[in-house]
């Protein structure tokens, strides 16, 4: 009787106040679409930062590319200066170093910083004899190089022989005398070009390059769009050879609202009607979601020794004997690579750290070199290094021989490429889980989608037929009705709010629990209904089997596919599961002999939220969906095989 009376005061709360009522039904829409714009607005920006980062990331590795092939192209000018400081064979090797690499436009040797040696010489005349470091607007950055004694590249700047580049410079030094510099010029548009920044879509982004003046201390900026960008949004990398900063920059910075925005304008007019819908209806009633080694493979046949170049070098350097494979002289870089110093690998060869996996495709090409049926070749190959650690190479290994052609040793040029193996690693994983979350946020959609809309057109059907009571004992009934419709939605937001916890729970705990012990704890938790239906359950699950999993949710999963085993059960014979695990494949499978289900009618539907397919009144179609989600969670996958009257065999696949 309380609660009758409770129900009356209640009804006639909202029926005397429809436009409380309304506003309530606005307000619950409105959380509803919040939720869902939120999820959306996530996603959209997420991808928007990853799709951003690799652009950048991939213009970087460009710029880096031609700045090494621009190192090794100095390299091989300062190896033409002999000991006397006169440059030998500029002539030959200039213009194979130009023609080869299409990142260089012109070569320089520029002894006492003065340009003595140019190619091409056609429409580069002005720049002969020009005298660097008496020329104020380039000395600074010419006396940086020397201090640095590195290369350094200055620029952007307007080039004496006209028109606008980047010249880098590398200090070359004799008997531990500055000699003057060997240089390369790169044409700004060249590049631009070699970069990649002009292939870029301009639509969504656009590029923008800047470096600090050195003599005003002002960052200058030499690509169009020079308006103030600090308001958008932008990703950055630094280029250290030159001081360079690279931005990319998102066209629109209210870019992602105008994504959402048709969402929510839809979504607050549907709420709004729908409030003023309810709030109009209640009124009657109250009245009434290769090219970075090309250079260096030539630079491999000179047996002239270059201390300081050697060392300087930013790859690994190995002179290797030819017979037995023994390290010769390394450089540091080859150290830092393997984790091993020069000592140790003097007493070693290739093959003691070398991955046994790449051992016999190494060891192949090393004998075509020594039997002179190849002249060099190039490898991905991994070391094992010092600390037992994966390393990825990118290995250059070409043939040194005497002037007669005698072979001599080999010398091997390395990479350290792991954090790009890596990267591109990531890349993919990234790609896969953004695929992975779009189907699940359309899916999630539609599922919202549809199930509110069922409810509501129940309400609206309900609200008609509550318009048109004549009576108290009609209105009743309809209030009746609104009640379990009412009930029933609060069912359904809470499903949809478990599925979301599962899906959005990025934090699980996992532990390593005992298998046999829990499939135990389920049939100790459904005693009853195994008592009920006198069912069998067998665990042939061996007791010292144990995964690493969260506790809650094996618990849900087993308790979901032994309860349906029994619900399911076929009238003509009693009930009987077999729980047994493989361990060689990890799957768990729990098999039954109830009434199975027609596989080729509902197969594609098994897992569907709210879909049953026997008939049952106790069946609400949400279990195995949920246990679905719990399963992938954990990143496994549920495989069924099923035949009508015979059973029905799930297997789970941990990870």
């Amino acid at each position: 009787m309380s609660f009758k009376r409770t129900w009356i005061k209640l009804s006639k709360w909202f029926l005397t106040r429809p436009n409380t009522t309304g506003a309530l039904v606005f307000l619950a829409l409105m959380l509803l679409l919040s939720f869902v714009v939120g999820l959306r607005y996530k996603v959209v920006k997420e991808n928007q930062q990853r799709e951003m980062s690799n652009i950048i990331n991939v213009v970087h590795q460009n710029f880096q590319q031609v700045l090494k092939n621009s190192y090794t192209t100095t390299l091989t000018l300062a190896m033409t200066i002999n000991d006397e400081g006169i440059p030998e064979n500029f002539d030959k090797i200039a213009p194979k170093l130009v023609n080869t690499n299409a990142s260089i436009d012109a070569v320089q040797l520029v002894p006492n910083g003065v340009i003595k040696y140019v190619y091409p010489l056609e429409g580069n005349e002005a720049a002969l004899n020009y005298d660097i470091l008496n020329a104020p607007k380039v000395k600074e950055e010419a006396l940086k190089s020397i201090k640095t004694k590195l290369i350094y590249f200055a620029g952007p700047l307007k080039l004496k022989q006209g028109g606008i580049g980047v010249v880098g410079r590398l200090p070359v030094y004799k008997n531990n005398k500055f000699w003057g510099f060997s240089a390369v010029i790169i044409k700004l548009n060249t590049l631009l070009e070699l970069s990649g920044i002009k292939s870029i879509d301009d639509s969504k982004y656009y590029f923008q390059f800047s470096k600090v003046n050195p003599d005003t201390q002002k960052e200058e900026f030499f690509l169009p769009k020079k308006e103030n960008f600090s308001k958008k949004f932008y990703q950055t990398v630094i280029i250290p050879d030159g001081d360079w900063k690279l931005y990319l920059i998102a066209q629109d910075k209210n870019g992602l609202l105008y994504q959402i925005t048709t969402s929510i304008v839809l979504g607050f007019l549907l709420s709004l009607i729908c409030g003023l819908w309810v709030a109009s209806i209640m009124k009657k009633p109250a009245k009434l979601q290769l090219q970075i080694y090309e250079q260096a493979k030539k630079i491999l046949h000179s047996e002239i020794e270059f201390k300081t170049i050697f060392e300087q070098a930013p790859v690994g350097i190995a002179r290797v004997e030819m017979n037995t494979g023994n390290f010769l002289a390394v450089n540091d870089e080859f150290c830092r690579i393997v984790g091993y110093d020069q000592k140790e690998l003097n007493k070693i060869n290739f093959q003691k750290i070398t991955h046994p996996d790449d051992l016999a495709q190494d060891a192949l090409y090393m004998e075509k070199l020594k039997d002179g049926n190849i002249d060099e070749f190039t490898l991905e190959k991994r070391y094992i290094h010092k600390t037992g650690r994966t390393v990825w190479g990118n290995l250059i290994v070409s043939r040194l021989s005497k002037s007669d052609g005698t072979p001599t040793n080999n010398i091997a040029i390395i990479e350290d490429i792991t954090e790009k193996k890596r990267a591109e690693e990531e890349l993919k994983q990234s790609f896969e889980i953004v695929s992975e979350q779009n189907k699940r946020l359309l899916n999630f959609s539609y599922i919202v989608s549809h199930n509110l809309r069922s409810h509501t057109s129940n309400i609206e059907t309900i609200s008609s037929f509550l318009e048109s009571a004549e009576t108290k004992e009609e209105r009743d009934e309809m209030i009746g009705l609104l009640k379990k419709v009412s009930a029933s939605l609060n069912e359904t937001m809470s499903n949809l709010n478990e599925v979301v916890s599962i899906r959005t729970n990025i934090n699980l705990t996992i532990e390593h629990l005992n298998l046999h012990d829990y499939i135990e704890k389920a049939k100790t938790v459904l005693t009853e209904q195994i008592v009920k239906k006198e069912a069998v359950i067998h665990n042939e699950v061996a007791t010292d089997i144990a995964v690493d999993y969260n506790t809650a949710y094996l618990e849900s999963i087993l308790l979901n596919f032994i309860s349906n085993a029994i619900r399911y059960s076929h009238p003509d014979r009693k009930p009987e599961v077999f729980i047994s695990y493989d361990g060689k494949t990890k799957t768990l499978k729990i098999k039954d002999n109830g009434i199975g289900i027609d596989m080729v009618k509902n197969g594609d539907k098994l897992f569907g939220m709210y879909k049953t397919f026997n008939g049952n009144p106790d069946s609400k179609g949400i279990g195995l969906f949920i246990t679905k989600s719990q399963v992938e969670a954990m990143g496994g996958k549920i495989e069924t095989e099923s035949e009508l009257n015979k059973g029905t065999s799930f297997t789970i696949y941990f990870k």
